[in-house]
């Protein structure tokens, strides 16, 4: 039972899977048709094109395919200039590309998605063009513009026949996420007036300290990585595009709002008076429903926060004894219905499609992503290594194989190299390898004998390929179909009237697997580094974040560091998260959103000098505590002890204000800074845990 469930991806795919694997089939059938009717040089070099490229949501593909053709024509430049000053010693040709790929790797350590992937293209492509051509120099120019030609004529198959076989799948794919993000914020607002120890049994996950609110912040940063490529294969989507990407910094902002809430509550259990969140839970309920009844929801939401605020200007005795807690909870329950019911207009625009056109397409580049430089110089330490070993070899042995497997070798140096578990990256690799060496033998010297046709060459080409894309998109093994069918594609070598030789294809496939090797050898000896390390270097990253002040645009402070956060379990032991360190990391995000709250509802609320003056110190001794990474947890207490009476001086002054919006200003103000005390608490319980765990968070003080 259980070995079927492992492999139902391949005996029971669901429609998702099969429209890919169709799509996959269909492109390598009609890209390699093409180009064997405008005879190109090297038809193979077409089918590895659209296995790199093809993705499952087209909007994807169509941007990446572009990334693809812009690196691959660069590489073509740089391939003919190299050729060019170097072709007459191996040596200094290896030296020239090693650095190259090294610049190359480099700079798309520096960013994500299509523009790393640009730089990866120009440095692999470059290694690809020009040891080819070192056998040949005189052929340089046109092996470059035959990569551009194979290059363009994959990208544009694989984008068109995605597009025509699944329009709108993007579009719908960040619908879907929208609707999913939507029901599990209603379902976190009610967990919220629930005893803590109720809400983990709910998530399932009652060892994982505020685990829900984990999930839900990557459910909500889901929706950012699908809709910047939506307009790409529904173009009217473009024209409210903006608008979608405002509810996305809504819907995190409505996230930061209820984690800072739900950390603090957690710490009172059913001590305070929840009523004002009791509030919510209607409107949560049929938020969590169906996010699609906007009219209704947003209504609920309406009348949710004129009863909290009623609560709030209630000039009763008692009202007038409430705590610091209370207007914690009352301030932020009129936050989240406020921020929930603008959420849902903006949803229900979206949904009609009308009021939301014109507003163009979103400004977002990738330059605005964390950059790690001590990871990027890493990195690209390691992959010149790995690219020097290969180049002593292949300088001096004018081997057919060497050549392959310097291509293969500047492959993995520049796709694995990047992510946070090279040699895993590179052992997949070299598995995907020796079954996709497995089909091919079969496919080369049983199949292809008897194929005298090109519908002959699909039978026995295709079944393959559907295989490798049902593997593709399923995630446990996307890794290994990939690479598979690239390999695949290398050891066949469909052409217009050639065959591999069993000499040649051996060649081939040992070059293949002699550059894992050599990438795993560097990868595991040249600056090792733990997983628990990479995990200290992203939580001072984390930090570092906080240091730098609390001024700028807040959404982009909030993706930075979302996106900080939600790489941590990636470092952490190979997937499995450290638990206390998370929370840590978890608890310093929200340290940092209260504390920018606290800098502009403080200016807005024209408090004494005597405050202002302690809300500056206070917010410049954050700074000073995280600007080193990661703090002794005895500063952390006394910061915790100066916030919490800075939030209670604050409250007592903002009740004095005589009028209405300067005392809610007050007394927002005053909640801001106590939630600030709550996260620095938090964090260091967090770091307690560690220590009491022997999970290594790092040494005080120092980013190392």
């Amino acid at each position: 039972m259980h070995a079927m469930s492992r492999f139902s991806w391949l005996f029971a795919p669901g429609a998702e899977q099969l429209s890919f694997a169709i799509r996959c089939c269909v492109s390598v059938a009609l890209s390699l048709y093409l180009a064997f009717w405008l005879q190109l040089d090297n038809a193979y070099w077409v089918f590895i094109n659209v296995a790199i490229l093809i993705q499952p949501l087209p909007g994807f593909l169509v941007v990446r395919g572009f990334a693809r053709l812009l690196g691959t024509f660069v590489a073509g430049i740089m391939g003919i200039v190299l050729i060019a000053l170097f072709a007459q010693s191996y040596t200094l040709f290896s030296v020239g590309l090693i650095a190259w790929v090294g610049a190359m790797v480099f700079c798309a350590s520096l960013f994500r998605n299509n523009m790393s992937y640009g730089f990866v293209l120009a440095g692999y492509v470059t290694a690809i063009i020009g040891v080819r051509a070192m056998t040949d120099p005189t052929a340089v120019f046109s092996i470059s513009v035959a990569r551009t030609a194979e290059t363009a004529l994959a990208a544009v198959v694989a984008a068109f026949v995605s597009v025509l076989l699944a329009p709108s799948t993007t579009a719908k794919k960040y619908f879907q996420a929208r609707i999913k993000a939507f029901k599990a914020i209603g379902a976190q607002i009610m967990r919220l007036d629930r005893d803590p120890d109720v809400r983990h049994a709910d998530a399932g996950k009652a060892d994982v300290p505020h685990s829900d609110l984990q999930d839900l912040v990557e459910t909500t940063l889901e929706l950012e990585k699908t809709r910047q490529y939506a307009r790409f294969d529904e173009p009217g989507f473009a024209e409210y595009d903006r608008l979608a990407r405002r509810l996305d910094y809504e819907l995190l902002a409505l996230v930061s709002a209820m984690a800072s809430l739900q950390v603090y509550l957690s710490k009172f259990a059913h001590q305070v008076d929840r009523a004002p969140l009791r509030e919510l839970d209607h409107a949560a309920k049929l938020l969590s429903d169906d996010p699609n009844n906007t009219a209704i929801i947003k209504r609920a939401f309406s009348q949710a926060y004129s009863r909290i605020l009623a609560m709030a200007r209630d000039g009763s005795p008692e009202a007038q004894k409430r705590s610091l807690v209370d207007w914690v909870i009352i301030s932020r329950a009129m936050d989240m219905a406020n921020r929930m019911r603008a959420a849902v207009i903006k949803h229900g625009n979206l949904i009609a499609e009308r009021g939301s056109g014109r507003h163009g397409v979103s400004s977002s580049n990738e330059f605005r992503t964390p950059i790690e430089l001590r990871e990027s110089i890493r990195t690209t330490v390691r992959a010149a290594v790995a690219m020097s070993m290969g180049a002593a070899i292949w300088s001096t042995h004018a081997e057919p194989a060497l050549a392959g497997m310097m291509v293969l070798l500047s492959v993995l140096t520049t796709l694995f190299a990047l992510g946070d578990d090279p040699v895993g990256g590179a052992r997949g690799f070299g598995i995907a390898g020796l079954c996709a060496g497995v089909a091919a033998f079969f496919v080369n010297f049983v199949f292809l004998p008897h194929a005298t046709s090109f519908a002959m060459l699909m039978l026995v080409l295709l079944p393959v390929v559907f295989v490798a894309g049902l593997a593709m998109i399923t995630p446990a093994y996307a890794l290994i179909g990939r690479v598979g069918l690239v390999v695949f594609a290398l050891l066949v070598h469909p052409g217009n009237s050639t065959r591999q030789s069993f000499v040649a294809f051996a060649e081939t496939l040992m070059g293949a697997e002699l550059a894992v090797i050599l990438a795993l050898v560097a990868f595991t000896l040249v600056l090792p580094t733990s997983p628990r390390r990479l995990l200290r270097e992203r939580l001072a990253g984390i930090f570092g974040e906080l240091s730098k002040g609390f001024t700028g645009a807040r959404e982009h402070f909030e993706t930075r560091v979302y996106d900080r956060l939600l790489r941590l379990p990636v470092a952490a032991d190979k997937g499995e998260t450290h638990v206390s360190a998370r929370q840590a990391a978890f608890s310093a995000v929200n340290m940092g959103l209260e504390a920018r709250s606290l800098r502009i509802l403080a200016s807005r609320a024209s408090f004494s000098a005597s405050i202002n003056e302690a809300v500056r110190q206070e917010l410049q001794a954050l700074e000073a505590l995280f600007e080193h990474g990661l703090p002794e947890i005895e500063q952390v207490l006394d910061r915790q002890v100066r916030a919490n009476r800075l939030a209670l001086n604050m409250l007592e002054e903002g009740k004095t204000f005589n009028r209405r919006q300067q005392r809610r200003l007050g007394i927002r103000a005053a909640v801001a800074a106590e939630l600030v005390a709550a996260a620095l608490a938090d964090y260091a319980l967090a770091r307690e845990n560690s220590d009491a765990g022997r999970i290594e968070l790092g040494e005080p003080n120092r980013v190392s």
